[in-house]
């Protein structure tokens, strides 16, 4: 009977999130009250009508799912998280009528969680848990949110701590985590499996940035990961008032730097080489600190055949500082992937594999034979 009277609540619920959308769309963003004498728009109203965006692009997007709260195969956790992102949304425009920014920031959090949670089930994905929701319902002050203005970019300060649910630009897939730090000290940004709302985080991928400067790491996810991440932990390596901000964007693989034949580039990057013939892949690094150079093979292999480059699908070089210049045969087609300290300076070459005979061709002829 609950069951059945939800089908009826979330049925009801749509139609009034579309009759909801379509009056905000033929609103305008509230008009700021407060002006400061130079003429321009206070800090507070210019955020609020930031805030009156985010509001509107989330009630688009609840009012464009495919998700059919009365499908009769519909999960009771789907529809708690469905009834979730309907009643924070709802409750994000009364906090944006009331002018209260945190609360609005609070729960348009609550609707992302609710979403994210939504679509990690529809793809068979490892489901995050809302930690903010659960917080609360301990009783708990409402963790700190990071910034929104847009679905996938998230900004936030280095003197706090944040647990951000992963939403997958392509769920499925890895994604790109583009890194853009101001400031003094450093901010961890690494990866996380939370598998339970009392459970520590456990991290599957460290990445750390220091000072100011942008940086593209690969977020990996199942099957070339052993745990698939749910979650992003931001955290500053020693809490310091005035130590700056970042802001991280997910963006899909199809992003990725294309590698031609040279390519020259600074800090940690993505990049991608197409070409379906082997090849061999040169590294020239300039860096003081440690650095990594990852392969990961994307040709189709026969069934039961692994690439014959790589023992580690993942990785095909790991070096250190005294070891700035090495190359190395691989598949062709695949994912370079370059950690390095912001700083670092590299140049990457790709050369077409030569053939065994055409060496052997090259020594008789140089031996006179």
């Amino acid at each position: 009977m609950e069951v059945g009277l939800g089908y009826v609540l979330g049925v009801a619920s749509v139609l009034l999130i579309l009759l909801v959308i379509r009056v905000t769309r033929a609103s305008s963003p509230p008009e700021p009250t407060a002006v400061a004498r130079n003429g321009h728009v206070s800090k507070r109203d210019r955020r609020i009508a930031e805030l009156a965006e985010v509001v509107t692009e989330l009630g688009e997007e609840i009012a464009q799912l495919t998700f059919d709260p009365a499908a009769p195969d519909v999960r009771p956790e789907s529809l708690a998280d469905y009834g979730r992102a309907l009643d924070s949304y709802g409750n994000a425009r009364d906090a944006l009528d009331a002018r209260d920014s945190e609360r609005v920031r609070q729960e348009l959090a609550y609707a992302r969680n609710a979403l994210v949670r939504l679509d990690a089930r529809a793809h068979g994905l490892p489901v995050p848990i809302d930690v903010s929701r659960a917080a609360r319902d301990r009783g708990e002050p409402p963790a700190p949110q990071p910034f929104q203005k847009e679905r996938f970019s998230y900004s936030g300060s280095n003197e706090r701590t944040y647990l951000i649910p992963i939403d997958w630009p392509e769920p499925g897939q890895g994604a790109i985590m583009e890194v853009t730090r101001h400031g003094t000290g450093f901010t961890h940004f690494d990866s996380a499996l939370v598998p339970a709302e009392e459970a520590k985080p456990k991290t599957i991928d460290l990445h750390q940035m220091g000072g100011s400067g942008r940086s593209r790491f690969y977020l990996a996810t199942t099957p070339d990961s052993h745990y698939a991440p749910t979650h992003l932990r931001i955290a500053p390596s020693e809490v310091r008032p005035g130590t700056g901000s970042w802001t991280v964007r997910l963006r899909p693989l199809g992003e990725a730097v294309e590698l031609p034949r040279e390519y020259q580039g600074t800090g940690s990057e993505v990049l991608v080489h197409r070409s379906n013939a082997p090849a061999v892949l040169g590294i020239h690094i300039d860096t003081a600190q440690s650095w990594r150079v990852e392969y990961r093979c994307l040709k189709k292999h026969r069934r039961r055949e692994g690439c014959r480059f790589s023992s580690r699908p993942e990785t095909l070089i790991y070096s250190y500082s005294d070891e700035n210049l090495k190359s190395a045969r691989f598949c062709g087609p695949g994912l370079i992937l370059v950690r390095a300290a912001e700083s670092a300076r590299w140049s990457l070459s790709v050369t077409p594999e030569q053939p065994a005979d055409g060496l052997w061709s090259e020594l008789r002829k140089r031996l006179g034979t």
